[in-house]
């Protein structure tokens, strides 16, 4: 057959296709193939075609013999990506489209669908890279620069992020979008009064966008204003009910106002509106551990839940198999999204500055997009830097796999940016989760919850799915403040008043904490309490009602504000004795208040979160400070008040008593760590 009369053919077909007559154009296409079965533009469009009306499986196969004829059909490529982009084959789609731009680097459109299916699969860089190469071929501003521009400011990119908003926001300065999202990724740079500004500009276009209320709302969070940012959430769900995002901020808000079973009923609406989102149901777990109204094993079950939809589908790799060298060098890693100034930093510090570099290689794997100076410090204690910022959770664990770790330990669980789900793919021999999340991760592939015996006694294993892996003193180590000041004297030896505290965070303070320390202030004439209460005023009032109604005067609660680091240490002056909240107690906050004199009255419970008080007192050689019961808390609290005398002796000699405990010494510490993990791995070594 001729080739004139196969391209004339082929042109009615394309006639009728673009006329819309698809069953006529199915049938010329046919009758091209019927005169030559390899001509690869009309196995192409029938492809298509096919497609369009559902027969997917023929489409897919008209695009694998267009490519077996010619491997260079960029159309057929990008064709095929497309069809597995909407199977949701992710991995496929991606191999297909750069497949398509390999062969053609100017098809704008498979550069914006490998953008497209890059962002699915949580790889930004290569997100970024794509929709970029898009952008550029493209003659005005689009949507590609909002997807451009949405990848940048996930990937911690800010600044590049206001570039690309910005000018689609300069081609349509009318259109909300444009203007919605040039005040994310202003809020993203630290400008927030800038971002403000251009969301009340959004919102007179656009009284009802629900996403620029929620963004507003995260961008008065910034400057401060936790009830205007909590007033615009409400505004976001109720013009969008569906707005998962929404839910999802309102519940981190309410939880900072100390609002935590109302957190979790909002976080449990954003997971019903979007089901498949671990970072959101990693955030309800959290809050979950504030509730004083489920109970450790209720707990675990709602950790089990999170794993069977995110962490049980990942196919672990099977575990490493190390040669047979019980003391070689190990390489251990440590993921964390806290290389940061974080509370969690001066632990990741002592870990850093202690161990063996004789016997380790420390690999640093930061897990978040924000760098500070803290974190250049910290860099300069690993021997190995590796960020994942930008890689899908397989791509995190390639890149720990590749880099043949033998020990790889969590420092942050259920906490936000997270890479648990890495952790499922077995990157590493042993695996671990250590200090940062007080609870199980329920990650079958995590072998260790790092603890202590007073922290998780024998018998608590039915609460983690992990085997807890104990130390023989503590399951962490504190770093001694260097901006704190010298220890005051006990104010109740001036004054007749006795101060109870908690400096807290005001989310710890559940209801049967309050409902306790509410009884203690009855029961106790002439004493008063003091609290953190966060930044919410609103939050702030409806904290001190909480003892209002339980017949406590006001003038004997003061709320305090978040309060900068050398006021915060101050505050500790005006304490007698601090009380330790349940059933999440202080962690870091307990030492700081034994760091500056003030000892603290637990309550334990049935968990780890719930024992790390009894475990710091146990170390400071203070049980009598550990209570049995709710009817021993109050009993000890008021026994010390009327021993006022040995108390301020207490008070003169327990920083010293804190920095000689384990608590203190990191060598000591680092050294019971490496000995167990060390242990733990030569357990995986071959036979024989």
């Amino acid at each position: 057959m001729s080739s004139s009369a196969i391209d004339v053919a082929f042109g009615e077909a394309l006639r009728l296709h673009g006329a819309g007559d698809l069953p006529k154009a199915e049938r010329a296409y046919r009758a091209v193939l019927g005169l030559l079965p390899t001509y690869g533009p009309a196995l192409v469009n029938l492809g298509a075609l096919l497609g369009k009306t559902g027969r997917e499986d023929e489409a897919e196969q008209c695009y694998h013999l267009a490519l077996a004829g010619d491997p260079n059909l960029a159309d057929a490529h990008y064709n095929l990506g497309n069809l597995q982009r909407r199977r949701q084959q992710w991995q496929e789609a991606i191999a297909s489209y750069r497949a398509c731009v390999e062969r053609d680097a100017k098809h704008a459109n498979a550069w914006f669908n490998l953008g497209v299916a890059s962002m699915a699969q949580g790889r930004l860089a290569d997100a970024v890279e794509a929709f970029a190469n898009a952008s550029a071929l493209e003659p005005t501003p689009s949507e590609t620069d909002l997807r451009l521009g949405d990848a940048q400011l996930r990937l911690g990119r800010a600044q590049e992020a206001v570039a690309s908003f910005q000018r689609y926001a300069d081609a349509f300065p009318n259109e909300p979008r444009g203007l919605y999202n040039s005040a994310l990724a202003l809020a993203n740079c630290g400008r927030p009064a800038d971002a403000q500004g251009l969301l009340h500009r959004v919102l007179k276009l656009k009284p009802d966008y629900a996403e620029a209320h929620n963004a507003l709302g995260l961008t008065l969070e910034l400057l401060g204003r936790k009830d205007d940012a909590l007033h615009h959430y409400d505004l976001a769900v109720q013009y969008k009910p569906e707005l998962a995002d929404a839910w999802s901020n309102k519940g981190v808000n309410l939880v900072e106002q100390g609002r935590s079973e109302e957190a979790i009923l909002s976080l449990r609406e954003s997971l019903r509106v979007r089901p498949m989102a671990p970072a959101i149901h990693s955030n309800l777990l959290l809050m979950l551990n504030y509730s004083s109204h489920l109970t450790a094993e209720q707990v675990r079950a709602e950790h089990e839940a999170w794993a069977a939809k995110f962490a049980v589908p990942v196919e672990p790799r099977p575990a490493p198999h190390p040669p047979h060298d019980p003391e070689r060098r190990l390489r251990l890693g440590y993921v964390s999204a806290d290389f940061r100034d974080h509370t969690v930093s001066g632990f990741i510090e002592l870990l850093l500055r202690h161990h063996d570099r004789s016997r380790f290689e420390i690999f640093a794997y930061p897990a978040s997009t924000k760098y500070d100076a803290r974190s250049e410090e910290l860099r300069s204690l690993a021997d190995q830097w590796q960020p994942l910022t930008g890689l899908s959770e397989r791509d995190s664990a390639d890149r720990i796999e590749f880099d043949r770790i033998d020990i790889l330990v969590d420092l942050g669980g259920h906490t936000a940016n997270n890479r648990l789900i890495a952790f499922a793919y077995r990157p590493a021999c042993v695996q671990a989760t250590l200090f940062g999340y007080p609870n199980t991760t329920a990650v079958a592939a995590m072998d260790y919850r790092v603890t202590d015996a007073i922290s998780d006694p024998p018998g608590s294993e039915t609460l983690y799915t992990e085997s807890c892996l104990r130390l023989p003193d503590a399951a962490w180590c504190y770093l001694p403040p260097k901006e704190a000041p010298p220890v005051s004297p006990l104010p109740g030896l001036a004054r007749k008043q006795f101060t109870f505290g908690s400096l807290n965070n005001s989310a710890k303070m559940s209801d049967s904490c309050v409902d306790l320390w509410c009884r203690l202030l009855r029961e106790s004439p002439g004493s008063r309490l003091v609290l953190m209460a966060g930044q919410s005023s609103v939050g702030l009032k409806r904290l001190a009602d909480r003892f209002v109604k339980a017949g406590i005067l006001r003038d004997r609660v003061q709320l305090l504000n978040r309060l900068p680091k050398d006021r915060y240490f101050e505050a500790y002056a005006e304490f007698d004795i601090a009380l330790d909240p349940f059933p999440y107690n202080g962690g870091v906050t307990t030492c700081d208040a034994l760091y500056m004199g003030v000892p603290v009255l637990t309550l334990p419970g049935a968990n780890y979160a719930a024992r790390q008080g009894a475990m710091q007192m146990s170390l400071v050689n203070l049980k009598e400070f550990i209570a049995a019961s709710p009817d021993d808390f109050v009993a000890k609290a008021k026994g010390w008040m009327g021993r006022r005398a040995e108390l301020g002796e207490l008070r003169t000699s327990l920083r010293d008593r804190l920095l000689a405990s384990p608590l203190c010494d990191a060598p000591r510490y680092v050294r019971n760590l490496e000995a167990a993990l060390r242990a733990e791995w030569q357990k995986q070594l071959p036979k024989g």
